[in-house]
């Protein structure tokens, strides 16, 4: 990385895998906001389906997601019922509706339930909203307790695409986060998945973990390699032990420099090129003939809750304690805590309890940030003119500064950010968020 960009990279940033971000909704956002904009939903508008499964046989001491460990499994039973009536509630205000092109089951761990459970829940988005073969299915899978059997029941079940959490094959840093899982566990795991016909496999892999170097990294990217999924998501550990009391358990001194995270993520950049594939966004790589990118050469990749997405949808529909809908403007997040979530719903109230309505210009910054996240490129006219005369001088102050730097260049009212500055991208989003302070963000680091 050039040395006058290494100042960009202690930038803390929102990930903007929404606009504005998660932190600003509040509870002036009810379900029956969210059942209203069901209403206005297209006779056969796509729809992508979120369902949120916060159940872990263990904890990682890394993860940031809403989870809970659970060794009770008839509580997860209960939690099945509470989505399957979820699932009803919202098939009654769309009232025939939409049609779901994408199910993607989250966590948590998804494959903690049973595959009967499974395939309960599918066949209620079925019954309910008008599930057909032609949806696409998608499931996040913990190789850890993922049984030969039920590969090839998710199979059966019509999920093409299999996501598993890898994060690092090093056994150090593997003690270190509390995820220990070996390169022969995986590998097994995949042997099966490709015997089951699965040809979209993506691996989740982390750099920024404790005890990680660069040369560790570079034997898990090797590995990565030489598994061949068909998709990487590179993410960068965040470290936020305010937020996350699991990560407490992480011995700070043992975590990577800043510049010691952008080499990790330059390294990456090089390795997964090098192997075949092709950089689509800041932090997704995937095999040419794969649908992701696919999606980024003819100008559909969209930024949403999962990262980067092939997903045709507009209306996003999250069902399960904390997901979160997006419908024409509207985010509409659910109760987190999962007993309280059942019990919402048990008493057939809208378990939504916080969210927020995009303003006009919001609408605006989203639609230049996610084509900048997406493409590495924005026109970002419709920004400054929606902005104030003092927010705008703001705005361009920030991206002066970017364009000295090289990370940037202008075209007429585009900017457009420089290849080798991909891991800035997210900093110089942050220069047209208002949300993001007067310095344009630069203050999540890489």
């Amino acid at each position: 990385m050039k040395e006058e960009w290494r100042k960009y990279l202690d930038a803390r940033t929102a990930r903007y895998t929404s606009y504005p971000s998660a932190l600003h909704f509040d509870a002036s956002v009810t379900g029956a906001d969210l059942a209203a904009k069901c209403r206005e939903v297209d006779l056969y508008a796509p729809i992508s389906l979120y369902v949120h499964v916060p159940f872990c046989r263990q904890l990682c001491w890394y993860c940031g997601c809403a989870m809970k460990v659970e060794n009770y499994y008839s509580r997860a039973l209960d939690y099945v019922d509470a989505i399957i009536a979820e699932i009803a509630m919202h098939a009654a205000a769309l009232d025939g509706r939409g049609r779901p092109a994408s199910v993607h089951f989250g966590g948590g761990t998804p494959n903690y339930l049973k595959t009967e459970d499974v395939a309960r829940i599918l066949s209620a988005i079925e019954a309910q909203l008008g599930l057909t073969d032609s949806a696409h299915l998608a499931i996040e899978l913990d190789p850890r307790i993922l049984r030969q059997e039920d590969i090839g029941q998710f199979a059966a079940l019509g999920f093409n695409r299999f996501s598993l959490g890898v994060q690092d094959f090093d056994p150090e840093v593997q003690a270190a986060i509390n995820r220990l899982q070996g390169y022969d566990l995986v590998e097994a795991c995949i042997s099966e998945i490709r015997a089951a016909g699965v040809d979209d496999l993506s691996f989740d892999i982390l750099y920024g973990l404790p005890r990680q170097t660069l040369e560790t990294f570079a034997d898990t990217l090797d590995k990565v390699t030489a598994l061949a999924p068909d998709r990487v998501s590179v993410f960068g550990y965040t470290h936020l032990p305010s937020a996350f009391p699991r990560q407490r358990m992480i011995e700070e001194s043992g975590l990577p420099s800043s510049a010691i995270r952008a080499e990790m993520a330059e390294l990456s950049d090089k390795r997964l090129s090098a192997a075949g594939f092709r950089r689509v966004g800041f932090d997704h790589y995937a095999k040419p003939a794969n649908a992701l990118a696919r999606a980024a050469t003819s100008g559909r990749l969209k930024r949403n809750f999962q990262g980067f997405a092939d997903d045709p949808s507009h209306t996003i529909l999250g069902v399960g304690a904390s997901a979160i809908s997006f419908i024409e403007g509207l985010y509409a997040q659910n109760e987190k805590n999962v007993g309280a979530y059942i019990n919402r719903v048990r008493r057939g109230d809208s378990p939504v309890v916080r969210g927020l309505q995009r303003t006009r210009r919001e609408d605006v910054v989203a639609s230049a940030i996610g084509a900048l996240l997406c493409g590495m490129s924005a026109d970002v006219g419709d920004v400054l003119r929606a902005a104030p005369p003092a927010e705008a001088l703001r705005i361009c102050a920030a991206l002066d500064r970017f364009e000295a730097d090289g990370v940037i260049a202008w075209r007429g009212d585009r900017i457009e950010v420089a290849d080798e500055a991909f891991l800035l991208a997210r900093a110089v989003a942050a220069a047209l968020d208002p949300y993001a302070g007067p310095t344009g963000g630069l203050s999540l680091a890489v």
